[in-house]
């Protein structure tokens, strides 16, 4: 009997040992932290827990003192993320809030806060408990935790970490600031895009319409046409629809680019899963284009653009062709074209759509092959129009 007695002791001291190493403080690691607040080569890890749907938030924190408090670290978080508040009795916190529109998330139970600082349990005030490079401290209360040591009160909290997005608001442009109107109507959009190479910078025109509404391939096809500055191309996605490839400005006597392949684009600041010759703009939209690159992912897969949009300049048609000393002739052209520019790698010539429809290293090309149309040559960056016969 006492040897039995004995081995169910045992079994359950092991039961129960095994139980608590298994309750580990969930955590995150640094390079997942999308927010990070603050400046100086220390880091820290702040995590937040609310019960009321189980969730668990975290921000970094960067510092330049040895150590920092954590009522500091909250405060500051708070003054750059107004998602975030809390409320403290003195020394001893008590209520924690976070309300993103989506998410609504509090603790104001009548409770203490605790926390732990790298999984250990903290006794000091948040105002006294300091903080040092390389930690993470977790904040939660007894309804989203699980107690490991009921002799000590020592809690853990393992719901998953998700990191907080940061907060970004995409720049627009007022209509009455854009220089360069293309097409008639009583419709009005603004379209701008957000070029990565070779500098992060952005870019306007004003569309008029004058049909109920308009797809932005359409609009971009349309403002191509118009402004040879400007050129895309595309490609079919194997999901349906076209998936643009390539976006090009040449602008000032510099060549802006963005890579279709990395790129998205926003109607009205919300991010559209419509390729964009299925995506209708109608009167009063803004559509913008953007690299992830050079954007901020404020949800999954969504970016937005903070850079300045300016307006661009009328395109003067005879005296910026000339500038580009780029001719292609003859001009109306029925076989064979020769380009005439001062040094380039390869000749493009796009169809109306701003399909790439013809390559060339060489300055005489087989047009031929081309059905009867107006086409555009884009030489160094440069494009000038070509008729075929």
């Amino acid at each position: 009997m006492v040897k039995k007695f004995t081995l169910f002791l045992l079994l359950g001291i092991f039961g129960l040992s095994t139980n608590l190493f298994a309750q580990q403080d969930a955590t995150i690691d640094p390079a997942d932290i999308r927010f990070w607040i603050g400046e100086g080569d220390n880091e820290a890890i702040f995590i937040a827990n609310w019960a009321e749907p189980d969730t668990a938030l975290a921000w970094g924190y960067r510092f330049y003192a040895e150590t920092v408090t954590l009522k500091t670290i909250m405060d500051d978080i708070a003054a750059a993320d107004n998602r975030f508040s809390y409320e403290a009795n003195g020394s001893w916190l008590n209520d924690m809030f976070y309300n993103d529109g989506v998410l609504n998330l509090s603790l104001t139970e009548p409770m203490w806060v605790s926390f732990l600082i790298d999984g250990v349990s903290s006794w000091d005030t948040y105002d006294v408990a300091e903080v040092a490079n390389g930690q993470y401290v977790k904040l939660g209360d007894t309804f989203c935790g699980t107690l490991i040591d009921p002799e000590n009160y020592i809690y853990v909290w393992e719901k998953e970490v998700a990191a907080v997005y940061p907060l970004a608001e995409e720049a627009t442009i007022d209509p009455a600031e854009i220089v360069y109107w293309i097409g008639e109507g009583d419709n009005e959009v603004v379209f701008a895009v957000n070029f990565a190479d070779p500098s992060d910078v952005c870019y306007a025109w004003g569309y008029r319409f004058a049909t109920e509404n308009i797809t932005i391939k359409e609009m971009m096809q349309a403002i191509a046409q118009v402004d040879l500055r400007f050129a895309f191309t595309d490609e079919p996605s194997q999901w349906g629809g076209y998936m643009l490839t390539s976006l090009t400005l040449n602008y000032n006597e510099v060549q802006y680019e963005l890579n279709g392949y990395n790129a998205m684009y926003n109607v009205n600041g919300v991010q559209s899963w419509f390729t964009f010759d299925e995506q209708t703009l109608i009167n009063g939209d803004f559509v913008k284009w953007g690299d992830y690159t050079v954007g901020t992912e404020i949800a999954p897969w969504t970016y937005v653009w903070e850079t300045p949009v300016q307006p661009v300049e009328a395109y003067n048609d005879v005296e910026e062709v000339e500038a580009m000393n780029v001719t292609v002739y003859p001009n109306p052209a029925t076989d064979y074209i020769m380009v005439n520019a001062q040094s380039f790698t390869t000749v493009e010539i796009f169809d109306m759509t701003g399909r790439c429809v013809l390559t060339s290293v060489e300055n005489k090309i087989d047009v031929r092959s081309l059905e009867t149309g107006v086409y555009f040559v884009r030489v160094n960056g440069n494009t000038t129009k070509l008729v075929v016969k």
